[in-house]
């Protein structure tokens, strides 16, 4: 009798781990995971270089991705938003729309900025490095703005 309320209890148990669903915030949230390299060369005509970025994410009420821009990349240099892009659209399984994952995508070589009145992307003679920081953050279909992550620096060869 003892074996079978133990074995009652420990499918009692199972099932109940089963059905408890993950409680997210309904604002997306974002950890950084990593990316590929840290050194690229500028930004030029003779091509771009990148680097693949990796990054956590989760999301209460499951609205990540479809048709507006999602993942927001900013340069902190400028202060500027220097690319965008679309999440698709992550269709929702099981009994809750919580939703986590990880989302991996290119940053492209940008141009180094120069203090002195040099074009930006131009070579630079003697050949300079320059540190830039990028900032992440995601926006789900409801608009809400996730928290913002900072890159490890990037160092952009000046050549």
């Amino acid at each position: 009798m003892g074996k079978y309320i133990l074995f009652t209890a420990a499918c009692l148990i199972m099932l109940a781990s089963c059905l408890n669903e993950p409680m997210f915030s309904e604002i997306p949230r974002i950890e950084n995971v990593g990316m590929t390299k840290n050194r690229m060369n500028q930004a030029s005509a003779a091509g771009q270089d990148s680097t693949r970025v990796t990054i956590f994410f989760e999301d209460g009420d499951g609205d990540i991705g479809g048709d507006s821009l999602g993942i927001f990349i900013l340069d902190t240099r400028t202060s500027q938003v220097d690319s965008e892009f679309r999440i698709l659209e992550i269709p929702i399984e099981g009994v809750s729309n919580a939703i986590s994952g990880t989302i991996s995508f290119p940053i492209l070589a940008t141009c180094c900025i120069y203090n002195n009145g040099q074009i930006p992307c131009s070579p630079s003679n003697p050949v300079i490095e320059q540190e830039v920081v990028y900032e992440i953050f995601i926006k789900d279909r409801a608009r809400n703005e996730s928290n913002r992550i900072q890159l490890d620096p990037i160092i952009i060869v000046c050549q």
